[in-house]
């Protein structure tokens, strides 16, 4: 093993050290000097040499820990600055969440609720609501016209659909939204100059105006859907464990976990496709689709293409606001192929179930509930 040599090196400048670390450092060195010429012992100097070293060394390394700790220290206000503005900076689409938070009461008819808190019910089933004069004026089912404030700060309106009705509402930019049963659509009195949006919780069809220069916006709670112009299907219901875009023209672009500080995700998808967004695993799947099977329920009817029986007596509950059981659970699976037409009357819908299927129906002395259930009369 080689001798350590007795020949000293002249010390190394350390890096990134204080004043008073280098005044340090500098008195370590004159004193090396000092005694460097005293009758000290190889061994002796090799040892006071090595704690010099050591020293030194040590102090590199507590500079590098501030380094890490300050930069460790910016990268947490940064975080916290993300965080305080996913928390406190209100968007319109956080904005019109709150206000559709606040309409918690389920109405037994269509409602209408004006920025100005004034609520005006819709009596029928199948209801429509137009905006005209830059939406200073509301046509209500053809019948009557109420005026609203449309001046000052943006205000938000608030249509909701209970389940068994139906709502038809043209926005004053000419924009038309097929809302379904159990729905509610938060949008502003009017729409001023750039971006159009509205906020839904349910199910809607919309066939949005083009404007080049003013997109139109679709917020849930979890997904946004940005377009031009074109014809989608947006289903979004709290009891469902998804939100799925169904598109029929144009294009659109999807974006998921719009307010995660991290993870918001953006996909363009093209006509016949199906986007689904799996809210517990927070994945987006996407696949071509009859679009007919998810779009069909506004002009009346729907299209059947293997779907699970269990899934067609959820939505006929919502269409028509009915309990419906299904008594034999192994049957949920069994799927259908067809066009089911949505008749005024329940039990005429379910008469067509009946006919297919071979199950039959019964209505339970509460007129609002169903059971359907396999036949004990043998063909």
């Amino acid at each position: 093993m080689k001798r350590k040599s007795n020949k000293q090196e002249p010390i190394p400048e350390p890096e990134h050290l204080t004043e008073a670390e280098r005044v340090a450092g500098e008195r370590a060195k004159l004193l090396f000097t000092t005694l460097r010429n005293e009758a000290f012992s190889p061994t002796e100097k090799d040892a006071l040499w090595n704690q010099v070293e050591e020293t030194i060394s040590r102090r590199k390394q507590r500079s590098f820990n501030t380094f890490w700790i300050a930069a460790a220290a910016s990268v947490t206000l940064l975080l916290l600055a993300g965080v305080g503005y996913l928390v406190f900076y209100e968007d319109s689409a956080r904005v019109m969440q709150d206000v559709a938070a606040k309409a918690k009461e389920i109405p037994e008819e269509t409602r209408l609720i004006l920025a100005d808190e004034r609520a005006v019910s819709l009596r029928k089933d199948h209801s429509s609501v137009v905006y005209k004069d830059n939406g200073a004026l509301i046509q209500v089912d053809s019948s009557s016209t109420i005026g609203q404030q449309v001046a000052g700060d943006q205000q938000f309106n608030t249509l909701i659909v209970p389940y068994g009705k139906r709502s038809v509402l043209t926005l004053s930019d000419g924009t038309r939204i097929w809302l379904n049963s159990g729905s509610k659509l938060v949008y502003p009195s009017h729409f001023g100059k750039g971006q159009r949006e509205v906020y839904l919780e349910g199910q809607a069809y919309f066939s949005v105006t083009h404007a080049e220069n003013a997109p139109f916006y679709v917020h849930t709670k979890d997904m946004e859907v940005k377009v031009l112009g074109t014809e989608f299907d947006v289903s979004a219901y709290d009891d469902d464990p998804y939100t799925a875009t169904v598109l029929t023209k144009g294009s659109v672009e999807l974006t998921t976990q719009r307010q995660a500080l991290f993870g918001s995700k953006k996909t363009k998808i093209t006509p016949g496709t199906r986007a689904v967004f799996d809210q517990e695993r927070a994945t987006l799947q996407t696949q071509q689709v009859d679009v007919r099977e998810y779009v069909s329920w506004k002009d009346g009817y729907l299209e059947l293409n293997s779907a699970p029986l269990a899934e067609i007596l959820k939505k006929l509950s919502r269409y028509y606001r009915v309990d419906i059981e299904l008594k034999q659970p192994k049957l949920a699976g069994v799927t259908f192929r067809g066009s089911l037409e949505l008749q005024e009357d329940i039990r005429k819908t379910l008469e067509g179930i009946s006919l297919t299927t071979g199950l039959i129906y019964k209505q339970q002395p509460n007129e609002r509930r169903y059971v359907l259930e396999e036949s004990t009369i043998k063909p």
